[in-house]
């Protein structure tokens, strides 16, 4: 009887049946909204990942900055979050150095990314929230501030049958935008998602900055700002120029 009623809410609101047969706006996507918003730093911190004690390659620059970490890794695959998660992460850290060395750590700092997405039958269909977080301001013999652990977790994915979601994450090698005396350390990541039905698919591109500071930049939104303020041509401006041809 539980079975019996499930189904009969689930068909009255998309006309959608087991069978071959199905209402085509159950796999029409209506839209995607995306919200963002800041949490609090934790008062006390969680205990910083440490994988390794031995020192790493030796220093080949003054101010070098290296990843400790990893480069790339998958979040979410058709739908699911990745297993292993908890072993990724990307710290933007002096060239040479131990962990107990880099001290002073603030944070963790977290930002909170929501994303849905209703069918034309007025269902969500995708309902998700992914944390960006990462330790900053730790420094190495009194000088520099590094980045430690950072990391983009799925906090929570709802996703209706018959709808795909991935997503994956690519960090660029690290910058020094401080000076080679008192390093700044920043760090890019390029977030990557896709969501598809039968019918369509959506992919979506952003891109992160965090730096040593505890600075938290969304590049891929400032440059859909900066995109919005280019005056458009005018039409004389559109004009080819003349050629001439000896």
């Amino acid at each position: 009887m539980k079975k019996f009623i499930m189904t009969a809410v689930f068909m009255t609101t998309c006309a959608f049946s087991y069978g071959q047969e199905y209402d085509e706006n159950y796999f029409k996507i209506a839209g995607i909204k995306t919200g963002v918003s800041e949490i609090r730093e934790a008062e006390l911190p969680l205990p910083l990942a440490t994988p390794s004690d031995a020192k790493v390659a030796p220093v080949v620059a003054a101010g070098a900055i290296i990843n400790a970490g990893a480069h790339a890794w998958n979040i979410i695959n058709n739908g699911s979050a990745v297993g292993n998660l908890g072993h990724y992460y990307a710290s933007a850290m002096p060239s040479s150095f131990t962990w107990s060395e880099v001290v002073n750590w603030k944070g963790p700092k977290k930002i909170v990314y929501s994303i849905q997405c209703e069918n034309l039958c007025g269902m969500k269909i995708l309902d998700m929230e992914y944390v960006v977080s990462y330790y900053y301001g730790g420094n190495y013999n009194g000088k520099g501030h590094y980045i430690a652990n950072f990391t983009i977790k799925p906090r929570k994915l709802k996703i209706k049958w018959g709808f795909k979601f991935n997503m994956a994450l690519q960090i660029a090698n690290p910058m020094n935008v401080g000076t080679a005396e008192d390093p700044m350390a920043q760090l890019q990541a390029d977030l990557g998602w896709d969501f598809s039905s039968p019918l369509k698919k959506y992919k979506e591109f952003s891109t992160y900055a965090v730096r040593g500071d505890g600075d938290f930049q969304d590049i891929s939104e400032k440059s859909r700002e900066l995109t919005e303020k280019i005056t458009p041509l005018k039409q004389e401006d559109k004009k080819d120029g003349a050629v001439e041809w000896n």
